[in-house]
């Protein structure tokens, strides 16, 4: 291990020159790019630092951080395990730079231009003898190399987050070296863009150091890899998570799982893994407390002596599930369950819930399944909305409900996840039901909560909807059609009006009480804004939406004690809808 530890100098211009001896590739466990726009600027702006700095003659190069390295003498090749994301992003900029002059020359037909993107692309970017002079992994070789290493690139679509990623840079990066040489016209000083672009390229080549690290085998990388940072982006635990799987796995094995764990990001789009991760461990385990996700993967794995690739088949599997749920897929989910589990995902995006959702749905029938959504949405709105009580407490009871469903016939993520029969679903979800009935705030207690709840306004959306959907038709679900949360008492109040200054005091702290909320049409919202409650009655009269025309009806002013009265109203309301007994309204 000690060797790992002497480090010496490195530059870009040295690891990517085509006349190196070893290519410089990225092993196929790795991550693919995930740098984003900040990231990007951050190292343009390492760059364009050092580009002014270096005008004084005897300047200090910049320090870009450690990467870590395993030569592969015998087949000729460098792997790069911490650094891809800088070397990337620095072919990326080489790419610009290329593209750049090739543009003076279209522009121009100045013949420099020409020759000086050949040499970028022919010195940094392709290799003597054929090939690229980086080799990005499985998920994003194919596309770097079509669109950013190819000359002229090619425009190919970008499917999956690590090629949206760097599509950014690219587009983000050009921005900059545009911004730096001016606009590109047959007019311009094509001389001094072409040496502008030169010293660029000088700085990106020499002046960028990193203090390269080498190891001689992938069980030390592995063991400097779980604490070094990849500029400020610390490894996520499915980093850490396949870096482990694929150190511990037999040669035979080490494509499958890469490819496995592909196709998993690819499914998983622009949710987030690591979330996922966490929610799958939590629904079979409960919560972490203080230990780290992967810590308690990386002991439950070995404890159980589960292989590299039957985990990475289990957590493909789950991710196949707990997309269908995350993204509510109308043709995988019971269409009963469809709308519930939209709004504990989507509309109030409550995470807590996740992990009891993924357990029922994958063990529950789909009835059942579709009422543990309907139960949790009652329990979230009165315990958290509406109760705003001990959010540990509440996430202590759903983690345990989780971790109960899933071991409801022995099943874990180290074991086959079965369907539970008929009645023992339907058993299990009951005993769900009535652990969420038992811990959420009674009757008595709501209507109190109410009479001084304040909402974000996700929430209030949320709320309001439901509410303004039950006074429409208690019976029926009725579609409100284009709606939006309206403040009776307004947000931005003319200073001269609502009573003045001294008045507004006193209301301000009430624009978000529910009292003082209600369901407008956008279009009659923006007509009536900031207007008061003279101005504004009128209009509440003609709403079609039963909740707010009652408020013409009850009120003749509007003030603190009519905020607080219509509160105590909707009180009453609130109980009837979020019913554990009669859920078809949540």
């Amino acid at each position: 291990m000690s060797d790992a530890f002497n480090s010496s100098p490195a530059t870009i211009g040295g690891l990517l020159a085509s006349i190196t001896r070893e290519r410089i590739v990225v092993p196929t466990f790795q991550r693919g790019y995930m740098w984003k726009k900040k990231h990007v600027e951050a190292f343009w702006d390492d760059v364009d630092k050092q580009r002014k700095a270096s005008v004084v003659k005897g300047a200090d190069p910049h320090f870009l951080g450690p990467i870590v390295t395993l030569t592969k003498a015998e087949e000729g090749l460098i792997w790069i395990l911490d650094g891809q994301q800088r070397l990337a992003t620095a072919t990326i900029l080489f790419s610009v730079i290329r593209d750049a002059a090739r543009e003076i020359f279209s522009k121009t037909g100045i013949q420099a231009a020409s020759d000086f993107a050949a040499k970028v692309q022919f010195q940094f970017i392709e290799r003597e003898e054929g090939g690229h002079s980086l080799e990005l992994g499985q998920t994003d070789a194919l596309y770097f190399k079509e669109t950013i290493q190819l000359d002229p690139p090619t425009k190919k679509r970008a499917t999956i987050l690590t090629h949206r990623n760097i599509r950014q840079a690219r587009e983000r990066l050009m921005e900059k070296v545009i911004g730096f040489i001016g606009p590109i016209t047959p007019e311009m000083d094509s001389l001094q863009a072409i040496e502008n672009l030169r010293t660029l390229k000088k700085t990106l080549v020499s002046d960028l150091v990193m203090a390269r690290l080498p190891v001689t085998s992938q069980e030390a990388a592995f063991k400097i890899f779980v604490t070094l940072n990849d500029r400020g982006l610390r490894l996520s635990t499915p980093d850490l998570l396949l870096s482990y799987l694929m150190e511990k796995a037999p040669d035979g094995d080490r494509t499958d799982i890469r490819n496995l764990w592909t196709e998993m990001i690819q499914r998983m789009g622009t949710h987030d893994i690591d979330r996922f991760m966490r929610h799958m461990w939590v629904s079979s385990y409960g919560d972490l407390k203080n230990e780290p996700l992967f810590t308690a993967l990386k002991n439950h794995i070995e404890a159980k002596h589960i292989t590299s690739i039957d985990f990475a088949r289990l957590c493909g599997e789950e991710c196949e599930n707990y997309i269908q749920l995350v993204a509510v897929d109308e043709e995988q989910l019971e269409k009963g369950a469809v709308p519930f589990v939209r709004a504990l995902t989507r509309e109030l995006n409550f995470q807590p819930s996740f992990p009891l959702l993924l357990s029922s749905y994958l063990l529950l029938q789909r009835p059942d399944f579709a009422k543990i959504a309907q139960w949790l949405l009652v329990f979230v709105t009165r315990y958290s909305i509406i109760g705003n009580q001990d959010s540990a407490g509440m996430e202590d009871l759903l983690y345990k409900l989780a971790r109960e469903v899933r071991h409801t016939t022995g099943s874990a993520v180290n074991a086959d996840v079965t369907q539970l029969d008929k009645d023992t679903s339907a058993r299990v979800a009951k005993d769900v039901r009535d652990s969420l009935a038992l811990s959420a705030p009674d009757n008595d207690a709501v209507k109190k909560a109410v009479e001084r709840l304040t909402l974000d306004h996700t929430e209030a959306k949320y709320v309001m909807s439901r509410l303004a959907r039950y006074k429409q038709d208690p019976t029926k679900a009725i579609t409100l059609g284009d709606t939006n949360v309206e403040h009776i008492y307004p947000q931005n109040p003319e200073e001269n009006e609502w009573g003045g200054i001294q008045n507004q005091e006193v209301l301000d702290p009430l624009v978000w009480h529910i009292g003082n909320l209600t369901i407008f049409g956008r279009k009659a919202n923006r007509k009536a804004e900031n207007k008061e409650f003279p101005i504004k009655r009128p209009r509440y009269e003609q709403s079609p939406v039963i909740m707010t025309k009652e408020i013409a009806g009850d009120y003749n002013h509007w003030d603190e004690n009519t905020i607080k009265d219509r509160a105590k109203k909707l009180a009453k309301v609130v109980v009837e809808v979020w019913n554990f007994d009669n859920t078809s309204r949540v």
